[in-house]
């Protein structure tokens, strides 16, 4: 899929932040998967070594794979010394969320109005910001996106000449999921005006003492004012009444325009201006940017909202985002994820990511929590390598270590499908193939790979792009099996844990 991801804002970081910002970075892409290949040739046979991404101070990092999604996109990259992001086709599953993520850090970042999107769409920072907080124990919040005027205003000035004014649709994807019920007030009414008119306000259906009600008795007056002349005078001299300072505004001779002026000394000038642009038939857009540098904004607004009211939606915003966990915000369930699953796997569950996939960020902490089945499979695992070991003779050595070990990855690679060794494990595989423990551990591996090629078969199935082939198929159980065994191998501390070795 050609799918973008972009951030939309200033993606300057502060000098004294960028180093805390490139570790965060680091840290997203590495747990979100990202990895590096360093292609190896070895008797005839290609082959790729996945290297998490690893950022060091001042670095450059460049990556193109993801880990979980097991597929490959256009390349991405971080300047660790300029804090600069950059990403081309990202696809639209775990590698565009880790890039997103990247994205929402910026915003979260930003002093000024900015917003992570894909393909031009809004996401919803509030998903994002739960991840980051749960896996770099940050308290972000999303209180920045309810900063609607200037967030909005910043959206749709640019856009005036080259595109058609934003609808509400635009400022619905700008607030928060699940926080959009807190977006109520003044900015929202009146973005909200501005996109959809006035024609709602009327005397019957406005409640005295409210914002409507203050919004349609200015619309009175300023309709009453143009209805004098047809002419863009009267226009005009609306616009220079908006330019005039607080106390030239109270001081206004002409009767309606004094009642405007009335309205202006706690009304905000953009409120005078859309009223003005709806009844003429302008653009709202068009017109403010024209006239929002030089409008007034010395306005006494009223209280519309109680203390309590104005405090319960403030702490709401600016509370931190509850955590997300990784295998949450990793969880894939889009139209294509199950798209075409084949009959031979209809009834079975469909697989979702979990802890379990993620063995080779174990630590022992709680960011990996490996389940009670995975545990015993990996006492098992670990039961039959000692007994391999028990049983097979002190002496007893592949005549040429190093060329079987590649030959059976190769093997399982071209079986399975894309199934590939990590860096580190393949290396200190081949320096220690004189040891008993590792010996043993490429028989077990041996073992898996014939004893799965039943449930990993279905791999045959994927004959369309792997972004659009059912999860179902390319994540088979077999297939996760094999994978998931090369990550507690390239776990050396999960490793010890069970395989004592």
């Amino acid at each position: 899929m050609g799918t973008f991801g972009s951030y939309r804002g200033s993606m300057k970081i502060a000098e004294e932040k960028k180093e805390i910002f490139s570790r965060q970075v680091a840290k997203i892409l590495n747990y979100g998967g990202m990895m590096q290949f360093e292609r190896i040739s070895m008797y005839g046979h290609e082959m790729g070594l996945l290297k998490p991404v690893e950022l060091y101070p001042g670095g450059k990092v460049r990556f193109h794979y993801n880990y979980f999604e097991d597929d490959a996109w256009e390349t991405a990259g971080f300047d660790a010394e300029t804090a600069y992001f950059w990403s081309e086709k990202i696809g639209g599953d775990e590698f565009c969320d880790v890039v997103t993520a990247v994205h929402v850090l910026y915003e979260l970042y930003d002093e000024n109005s900015g917003f992570a999107e894909v393909d031009g769409d809004f996401i919803n920072s509030r998903f994002y910001a739960g991840w980051l907080n749960h896996l770099l124990g940050t308290d972000f919040s999303v209180k920045k996106r309810f900063r609607l005027w200037r967030n909005f205003e910043a959206y749709a000035l640019p856009r005036v000449g080259d595109y058609s004014d934003p609808s509400s649709r635009i400022l619905m994807d700008m607030i928060p999921q699940g926080l959009r019920y807190v977006a109520c007030g003044v900015e929202f009414a009146d973005l909200m005006n501005i996109m959809e008119g006035t024609k709602m306000l009327t005397e019957d259906e406005v409640v005295p003492g409210t914002y409507p009600a203050d919004v349609y008795g200015c619309k009175k007056a300023v309709e009453a004012f143009l209805k004098r002349d047809s002419g863009s005078e009267n226009v005009q001299k609306i616009w220079e009444l908006i330019r005039k300072s607080k106390a030239e505004r109270e001081h206004v001779k002409d009767k309606g325009l004094a009642d405007i002026a009335k309205f202006s000394l706690f009304l905000p000038a953009r409120a005078i201006v859309y009223l003005t642009t709806e009844m003429k038939q302008m653009s709202f857009w068009k017109t403010w940017k024209e006239l929002h540098d030089s409008v007034y904004h010395d306005e006494v607004m009223k209280k519309y909202a109680s203390d309590e009211l104005e405090a319960e939606r403030r702490e709401m915003i600016e509370a931190p985002v509850p955590p997300v966990r990784t295998s949450d915000f990793l969880r894939q369930d889009g139209s294509f994820t199950f798209y075409d699953t084949p009959e031979e796997l209809k009834g079975k569950p469909n697989y979702y990511i979990s802890d379990d996939d993620r063995l080779y960020w174990w630590d022992g902490s709680d960011e990996v929590i490996i389940s009670e089945k995975t545990d015993q499979w990996l006492k098992e695992l670990a039961q039959r390598h000692k007994d391999i070991m028990e049983h097979m003779d002190e002496t007893e050595a592949e005549p040429d270590f190093m060329k079987e070990f590649l030959f059976l990855i190769a093997d399982i690679d071209q079986f399975y499908k894309r199934i590939f060794p990590f860096q580190t494990m393949f290396y200190e595989f081949l320096q220690n193939g004189s040891k008993k423990e590792y010996r043993v551990a490429v028989e077990l591996l041996k073992e898996l790979a014939d004893e799965n090629r039943e449930d990993g078969k279905i791999i045959e199935k994927a004959r369309y792009s792997w972004d659009i082939t059912s999860r179902n198929v390319t994540h088979n159980v077999g297939r996760l099996r094999l994978k998931r065994y090369f990550a507690v191998m390239a776990n050396k501390e999960l490793r010890k844990k069970y395989f004592e070795f």
